[in-house]
């Protein structure tokens, strides 16, 4: 790092840092409403060690640097954990709830296409929102390990 940031400079990059965070996590639903088995795992694997990757170059820092305010492993099994489970949720609740409210419908026309768009609405919105979540908690452990550094050196804003 080459020096410490003021706070206006904190702010700056946390915007920069979030708007990239919305955008993968936009990239992150499109993966989970494509009906590909494992496509929303590993896209949202990949996806996230970018978004960490890039947050913490916009902010100027090192993996190694904030190590100590992060937990690696947990947030990638959380990954692993809510896409699966987000998706099986999403099946089981919501084609239930379609299959109640349409039965009538059903057995009039013998459609079934409602349930897996809805399905497939629901776990790219569950993957939108904790994509998000990850990044910005990211994104809060940066400024709390630069702004834990502004004062120790007693960084004024400019």
């Amino acid at each position: 790092m080459a020096g410490p940031l003021t706070h206006a400079q904190i702010e700056e990059r946390t915007k920069e840092a979030r708007a990239l965070v919305k955008s993968k996590a936009g990239t992150s639903a499109l993966a989970a409403a494509l009906p590909i088995p494992l496509l929303d795992i590993g896209t949202d694997m990949k996806l996230l060690n970018e978004i960490t990757g890039e947050i913490e170059e916009i902010f100027g820092v090192t993996h190694d640097e904030i190590s100590k305010y992060t937990d690696d492993m947990k947030t990638r099994a959380a990954v692993m954990i809510s896409s699966m489970g987000g998706e099986i949720i999403a099946r089981k609740t919501i084609g239930y709830a379609v299959n109640k409210i349409s039965r009538k419908n059903r057995k009039e026309s013998g459609r079934f296409g409602m349930i897996p768009l809805v399905t497939q609405g629901s776990t790219a919105l569950i993957s939108y929102f904790l994509m998000k979540k990850l990044g910005h908690n990211h994104i809060d452990k940066c400024v709390e390990y630069l702004e834990s550094k502004n004062l120790d050196g007693s960084v004024q804003d400019s």
